[in-house]
Formats: structure tokens, sequence, C-alpha cells
């Protein structure tokens, strides 16, 4: 079974058994594998993915592009070799699987952030929570899907920017509560670093 790997924390990059996957036929198949692995948690409607991604066309044609892009998404990824398979697919609904054998740096950066923030506020294992916050920070390899735009798809734009805004807070905050932490200890030059 290949490992899948997404980087969408700076510009896109998806890694196949640690090859870089260069056979996306448009920025919509790429968009549609960016939307599913960030949004993993629950199955979505086939007419709202084909609604995101080609605004304004006829549902038909919007459906068929859906069709073309989800092909085209799977050969990209071997999603029909994997085992289990990295994308769950009905009739009506497509959805991500997080059972599937795949790595994402916007889950593993919000999953450090998190158990970091944790620890802090518990006031347990410190070092383990600086070591989280600072795992994320090397995650962040910039804005997430930097340079990366559908500039005829708004509501995708939208999201986008919502999660990429919700994401730098994230980083932010775990920046500041790393200087702070050093600063308190004394380590000026590494408060510095991260202030």
């Amino acid at each position: 079974m290949a490992h899948l790997s997404l980087s969408l924390l700076g510009p896109f990059q998806i890694t196949l058994a640690e090859k870089p996957v260069t056979s996306f036929e448009s920025d919509k198949v790429r968009a549609l594998a960016a939307y599913l692995a960030v949004e993993a948690d629950r199955p979505h409607r086939r007419d709202s993915l084909a609604g995101l991604l080609w605004p304004g066309w006829p549902d038909r044609a919007a459906r068929t592009n859906l069709r073309n892009a989800l092909a085209n998404l799977r050969t990209a990824i071997g999603d029909r070799h994997a085992s289990p398979p990295f994308l769950l697919i009905t009739r009506e609904t497509i959805q991500f699987n997080t059972a599937s054998d795949y790595w994402l740096d916007v889950a593993d950066f919000e999953r450090q952030i998190a158990d970091g923030q944790r620890q802090i506020a518990n006031q347990k294992d410190l070092e383990s929570a600086i070591r989280n916050l600072q795992s994320a920070i090397h995650l962040y390899r910039g804005s997430f899907l930097e340079g990366f735009f559908l500039k005829d798809s708004p509501a995708f734009e939208d999201w986008s920017l919502i999660v990429r805004e919700r994401l730098q807070r994230q980083a932010l905050a775990a920046l500041r509560r790393l200087a702070g932490t050093y600063e308190q200890r004394g380590e000026y030059e590494r408060a510095r670093d991260y202030a």
C-alpha cells in the first residue's frame, strides 16, 4: 500500500509513496483533493461539491465535471489500488477516508497545537507542550494553499480564506506562547526567535 502525503500549508504538494503527484488535470482536481482532505470529518454530497467548484454551471454539466475531476483524482492518487481506499464514494456522497494510509499537514498541525495548548492549560509536561508547539510551527511552511486560487469558484475561495485565517491565528498563538514561555525562563535568544 502506498502512503499518501498531503501538504497544504504553504504551496500545494501531494506525494504518493514519496513521489510527487503531478498528474492532476486541473486546479479544480487539486481543489477537490484539498477540500475533501481538510473536511474529512463527514461525507459531502456530490451536488454540493459540484456547486462549490463549478458555480453557475448547469447542474448536469457541473456534475459531469465533478465526475471527471473525481476520476482524475482517483487515478492520480492511486485510489483504486489503495487498501483501504483514500476516498469513500457512493452514488450520492464523497468523503476522504481517514482510515487510509495518509498524512495531512493541516491535521497534524492542528493536533499538535491542541495537544500543546491542553498540556500548558493543565500545567502538565511543559517540555512536551513546547515540543508539540515547535513541531506545529515547523509544519507551518506558509499560509494554507499559498498561491492557489480558483477565481471562478468564490465559495471555494471563501472556504480556503476561512481555513487560512484559522490556521494563521493558531500559528500566531503558538508563536506567542513559545516566545512568552522562553522569556519567562530567561532564554531571551529563543524568545526573540519566536517573537
